[in-house]
């Protein structure tokens, strides 16, 4: 797991590859329902960028190590104090062909 402390002013102010390196992130049910691995899911966090933070919520689009294009939601960690809690992992290429599944 990646270790280390987190605050939303810093993520407006770094990119999301410095901060992945030093934060504690927890991936949820949610996060999985599309069936992305955890270790896609923080590649392609690591070669996102600077995220756009709307709310309390970090939006990344990023390319794992497969080249298969991701945007991830994370939020802070409820349980984990200073880390985050990926919330959604979806190739866009899934959008408007969700089943509901």
């Amino acid at each position: 797991m990646i270790r280390g402390g987190w605050h939303q002013d810093r993520l407006r102010s770094s990119h999301v590859s410095d901060t992945v390196d030093v934060v504690d992130i927890r991936v949820v049910r949610s996060g999985r329902r599309h069936k992305v691995g955890n270790r896609y899911i923080i590649e392609a966090m690591t070669d996102a960028g600077e995220p756009t933070v709307i709310g309390d919520q970090l939006h990344s689009l990023g390319t794992d190590s497969r080249g298969v294009e991701l945007e991830v939601v994370a939020v802070p960690d409820n349980r984990n104090p200073g880390g985050l809690s990926v919330i959604h992992a979806m190739p866009p290429s899934f959008r408007g062909q969700e089943d509901g599944s």
